[in-house]
């Protein structure tokens, strides 16, 4: 099972190989609502294909390649937790937006893995692409650029916290039913210890 920080590197990759200069990652932590939503985003030209072909295991842009696996298996993954995946274009930024919902305690949901240490290697291996990174968990968020994130600051070590509160709630819930079955019924009587002492009496009176 990919952690879904493997899934967001995956994204941001490929806004990177689309030409993008800015690529907003946003995770939202609903505990109340029982919801996960993670959103990758970017500046970039946009999709020139339909969100069919473009979650299409056999579809890629990536020269040399046959198979693009990352989003079908990010969508695989939003589904089996029991959310979506869906593509649009961006509000603010005007490229592609990717923006995957699922229960946050579904027994299936991958876990987050090291989120911020995923955009700050980006932005290290990155540095003429503006990265940045919102966190928001009920009245608690956090933002930090890409190269805030690479210090491990104080920034840096909120996001953590914020993003380390998603695997460490109550306890996941499995949605599939509990299959049980019916104890064994039996049509002998079953014999108790009075009853033994009466049959012990009759043998000996009967003597």
């Amino acid at each position: 099972m990919h952690d879904l920080s493997l899934y967001v590197l995956e994204m941001i990759e490929n806004s990177l190989r689309a030409g993008a200069g800015k690529v907003a990652v946003r995770v939202w932590i609903e505990a109340p609502r029982d919801e996960l939503s993670i959103v990758v985003e970017d500046d970039g030209p946009g999709l020139d294909v339909s969100v069919e072909q473009a979650t299409d295991p056999f579809y890629t842009t990536k020269v040399g390649k046959r198979t693009g696996l990352g989003l079908p298996l990010f969508r695989e993954a939003a589904e089996a937790a029991g959310g979506h995946l869906t593509l649009h274009r961006s509000r603010d930024l005007g490229g592609v937006a990717i923006d995957a919902v699922m229960a946050l305690s579904n027994v299936d949901r991958p876990p987050l893995g090291d989120v911020v240490q995923t955009v700050a290697v980006m932005a290290a291996t990155s540095p003429e692409v503006s990265l940045s990174l919102e966190v928001c968990a009920g009245a608690d968020t956090c933002l930090a650029t890409g190269a805030e994130l690479a210090a491990d600051g104080p920034v840096a070590r909120r996001c953590a916290a914020l993003l380390a509160g998603a695997d460490s709630g109550p306890a996941r819930v499995d949605p599939r039913p509990i299959l049980t079955t019916d104890p064994i019924q039996t049509t002998e009587p079953v014999q108790t210890v009075d009853d033994t002492l009466d049959d012990n009496k009759q043998q000996r009176s009967v003597g």
